[in-house]
């Protein structure tokens, strides 16, 4: 686990911002694929913000279970 980081390191969380940018390169996605995707990447980002942030208020207020249902929503 790293400290502060939500316990994603480094290299994972370049890849996660890197998403949008590789999606566009991807013409054999369709457009509905590719927002589906940078969606997740995120909503696992931000997730992953929450948690390095406040996990205790994250989990409490229910804001990561909302962020779970869009990614439900966004894969369904």
């Amino acid at each position: 686990m790293v400290d502060g980081t939500g316990g994603v390191d480094q290299e994972t969380r370049s890849k996660l911002v890197f998403v949008p940018c590789a999606v566009q390169d991807a013409p054999w996605l369709t457009p509905d694929q590719q927002i589906r995707i940078v969606a997740v990447a995120s909503l696992v980002t931000g997730a992953v913000r929450l948690l390095a942030e406040d996990p205790g208020t994250a989990i409490t207020t229910g804001e990561l279970s909302r962020m779970w249902a869009l990614v439900d929503h966004a894969i369904a």
